[in-house]
């Protein structure tokens, strides 16, 4: 692999094998909208989620984050890309986004790529404020 894929997809990955992380909006049905991310690249912003809503689990299956929340992890988000712009070395990459999994090994590769994660991170935070103003929530789905 040659980098993360920081793309938000509007159907699944063809590749049946390849974990994804899957939004969906409300409670689930078809008709509903959705957007897909390869795992790898949820897992970047995953401990930013984590510290603005302690009840979401990376490992879980299903996360349902009510709208209420969102607005907070909405603002963590944002900090983030403003962040990421003061970063000139991989440690603080780290730090800002608040990784501690196997991602840490990886630090270089996300530092090279910090004008596309700083994108992904805006298009997907602007996906998810123009669902909330009909949603009650937003699942996050797991797929691995």
């Amino acid at each position: 692999m040659n980098g993360f894929d920081f793309t938000l997809y509007q159907l699944p990955t063809n590749k049946p094998d390849t974990p994804y992380i899957h939004l969906q909006v409300g409670k689930g049905k078809k008709k509903q909208s959705s957007l897909y991310m390869a795992l790898e690249a949820f897992e970047c912003i995953s401990g930013v989620i984590w510290n603005k809503h302690r009840e979401f689990e990376n490992q879980k299956h299903i996360n349902q984050i009510n709208n209420d929340d969102w607005p907070r992890i909405l603002s963590g988000l944002s900090e983030v890309v403003v962040k990421l712009n003061a970063c000139t070395e991989p440690d603080q990459l780290i730090r800002v986004l608040s990784i501690r999994n196997h991602l840490d090994n990886q630090k270089h590769m996300i530092f090279e790529q910090k004008e596309q994660l700083q994108s992904f991170i805006t298009e997907l935070s602007q996906w998810i404020e123009t669902h909330l103003k009909k949603e009650k929530y937003i699942l996050i789905i797991r797929n691995d």
